[in-house]
C-alpha cells in the first residue's frame, strides 16, 4: 500500500488487515513493535511514559497529565481513544492533534513493518501512535488504554508510572463478569517496583497486585485528597496544598493526574491554573441553548455504564447543575442501560430514547423497553430527541444528553451547526453567572 494514500484510505486498511475486531494478546503487536525498532521488553516510544487504565475517567486523567506536563515544559505525546469527530483525536504531541501527512507516514511505516502480520485497528492504531511520538522527540509519552490493561497493545511498553482512575462493570465478555476480575485485568499494566497512582473507586484486586508486585502505590482518599466547591478545586497530600479554578474535567481525575505528573518532574501549583480552561469533547459539556425562550442549559457526556452515570450524576449535583433534567439517552446494545438510568433517577425526571449507529447500535424503542418502568418517549432520531426535549423543557433545569460516543458525536455536530443558537458554556462564564446570581437583590 502506497504512502500516497489518504488518511481515510490507511484507516479502512487498518480495519479490514484483521478479521476479528477485537484479538485481544500482544505477541502480534510486539512482533510488530520490534521491527520497528521498539526494543522488547520495554517498547520504549520516549524517555519517560505514563500508562493509564481504569473503566472511566481514562481520556480525562490523561489530557490533565498532559497538560501539566506541558506546563512544567516537557514536551508530550499523548493518546485518546476512542475519538468523537476524527481519528486524529487519538494521537496528541504538545497539545495538538497531529495532521493526516504526520500520521500517514506513520501507518505507511508501521505497514511495511507489518510484513503480513494480522493487526486489529486498535493494534495497527496504537504502533502509529508510539511511532509518531519517537519521530517527534517527546519527553513523555501519556498512554491510554483502550480496553482492559494487561492484553491492550499499549502494554507493551514498561510504563513509569501506571495510573488505574476506577474499576467498575464493562465490557464483561472481555474482561470478566465481576470487578475483582476486571480489576486484576486493568492492574496487568503494572510492573514490579513501579510508581502506581490509584484512584478512590477501584477493586480490591487492584492495590493487592501492586502490592504483590512490589509497587509504590499512592490512592486517592488514603495518600493524597482532592475537595472541590462550584468554583475552585484543591488538591491535598501531605501538608502540601495546590489549587486551581474548576473547569470541565473532574477535580477527582486532576488530582490522579497532580499524582502522576509529580512523579516525573517537579509542580510547583501554577500548572494546575490551565487545567481550569481545558476542554474535552463528551466530558459533562456545557452549553446554553440561546435561541430557546429561556435558554435551557444542554449537558453532554460520554458515560454509558452504571459507574460512569453515577460519577456523572455526583459531578452534577457538585457544580449545580440541575436536580431535574430532561434526559436524551442513546447506547449499544451491550451496554447496562438500566443501571445507567438507575444511576440518574435522582436527576433526570423524564427520558427521551434515541437510536445509535453501527453495528452494536440499538433502536430507540429497545431502549425504551430496557428502561422501563421508567417512562420514555422515543425518537425517530438525535435532532427529533433534541427537539422533543427542548419542546419539554419548561420547569426544568435543562437537558442532559448522554449514552455512548455516538450519541456525543452527532450533539457536537448539530450544536455546531448553530442548533437553537448554542453557545458553550465556559468555567469564567459559570461562575460568572452565580456570581451575579448571588447578588441579585432579594
Amino acid at each position: 500500500m502506497s504512502q500516497a494514500r489518504s488518511l481515510a484510505e490507511w484507516l479502512a486498511y487498518a480495519e479490514s488487515v484483521h478479521p476479528v475486531g477485537i484479538d485481544m494478546g500482544l505477541a502480534r503487536v510486539g512482533e510488530v513493535a520490534a521491527r520497528l525498532g521498539f526494543a522488547p521488553p520495554g517498547h520504549r516510544p520516549a524517555p519517560k511514559s505514563v500508562i493509564v487504565a481504569g473503566t472511566n475517567g481514562k481520556g480525562s486523567t490523561c489530557l490533565a497529565i498532559e497538560t501539566l506536563l506541558l506546563g512544567a515544559g516537557l514536551r508530550v505525546g499523548t493518546t485518546l481513544s476512542p475519538h468523537v469527530h476524527r481519528f486524529n483525536e487519538r494521537v496528541r504531541v504538545d497539545g495538538r492533534e497531529l495532521d493526516d501527512a504526520t500520521l500517514c507516514r506513520a501507518f505507511a511505516a508501521v505497514e511495511a513493518a507489518r510484513d503480513g502480520v494480522g493487526l486489529t485497528y486498535f493494534e495497527f492504531s496504537a504502533l502509529v501512535a508510539l511511532w509518531c511520538f519517537r519521530d517527534a522527540g517527546v519527553d513523555v509519552a501519556v498512554l491510554e488504554v483502550g480496553l482492559g490493561g494487561r492484553l491492550d497493545a499499549f502494554n507493551l511498553v514498561s510504563a513509569d508510572v501506571a495510573v488505574v482512575t476506577s474499576i467498575g462493570l464493562d465490557h464483561q465478555a472481555h474482561l470478566g463478569d465481576d470487578v475483582e476480575t476486571i480489576g486484576r485485568e486493568k492492574a496487568g499494566v503494572f510492573r514490579p517496583g513501579q510508581r502506581v497512582v490509584l484512584g478512590a473507586d477501584v477493586s480490591a484486586s487492584v492495590p493487592a497486585e501492586a502490592a504483590r508486585l512490589g509497587c509504590e502505590a499512592t490512592r486517592l482518599g488514603v495518600d493524597f485528597h482532592v475537595e472541590a466547591d462550584a468554583d475552585t478545586w484543591v488538591f491535598r497530600r501531605g501538608d502540601r496544598r495546590l489549587s486551581g479554578p474548576r473547569g470541565p474535567l473532574a477535580p477527582a481525575n486532576c488530582a490522579l493526574a497532580v499524582e502522576a505528573a509529580a512523579a516525573l518532574t517537579g509542580l510547583d501549583g501554577p500548572e494546575l491554573v490551565a487545567l481550569g480552561g481545558v476542554t474535552f469533547p463528551g466530558r459533562l459539556e456545557t452549553w446554553r441553548l440561546e435561541a430557546t425562550p429561556g435558554a435551557p442549559r444542554l449537558l453532554v457526556d460520554v458515560a454509558h455504564n452504571p459507574a460512569g452515570a453515577r460519577f456523572l450524576a455526583d459531578q452534577i449535583a457538585q457544580r449545580g447543575l440541575g436536580q431535574r433534567l430532561v434526559g436524551v439517552l442513546g447506547m449499544l446494545a451491550d451496554k447496562d442501560a438500566p443501571g445507567v438510568a438507575a444511576a440518574l433517577d435522582d436527576r433526570v425526571s423524564d427520558w427521551i430514547c434515541v437510536p445509535t449507529r453501527g453495528a452494536r447500535g440499538r433502536r430507540a424503542d429497545a431502549l425504551a423497553a430496557a428502561i422501563a418502568p421508567r417512562p420514555a418517549r422515543v425518537a425517530a432520531d438525535l435532532r427529533t430527541g433534541l427537539e422533543m426535549a427542548l419542546s419539554s423543557s419548561a420547569g426544568r433545569d435543562g437537558i442532559l444528553a448522554l449514552g455512548s460516543f455516538d450519541v456525543v458525536e452527532q450533539v457536537r455536530d448539530l450544536l455546531g451547526a448553530g442548533f437553537a443558537g448554542a453557545v458553550a458554556e465556559t468555567a469564567a462564564t459559570r461562575a460568572a453567572a452565580r456570581k451575579a446570581a448571588r447578588e441579585l437583590p432579594s
